[in-house]
């Protein structure tokens, strides 16, 4: 599967999921990992506030679940993204 054909799968399952918590999009990134092992990066990218940990690793499972059911078998990370974790230029302050 593209990465544009995961993504479809995927924020159809976070919006599902997070809508009351503010999900805004998802983004998916193939990748290898430390040994050479194709991998899906999936980063959720929330408006604000905290994000539990246990609704994160139990969409982690569905998405999982999702994707090896429609034959796609790469190893998932995933991870959030909120709008103060990105860094400011120094150049900006």
């Amino acid at each position: 599967m593209t990465d544009d054909e995961i993504n479809g799968i995927v924020s159809e399952l976070l919006r599902k999921r997070f809508a009351d918590i503010g999900f805004e999009r998802s983004t998916v990134e193939s990748e290898e990992d430390f040994d050479g092992s194709s991998i899906l990066r999936i980063t959720a990218h929330f408006k604000q506030g905290e994000v539990p940990s246990v609704r994160l690793i139990n969409a982690l499972h569905e998405i999982r679940s999702e994707l090896i059911n429609r034959g796609e078998d790469r190893f998932v990370f995933l991870d959030r993204a909120v709008p103060h974790d990105e860094l400011v230029d120094e150049d900006e302050e």
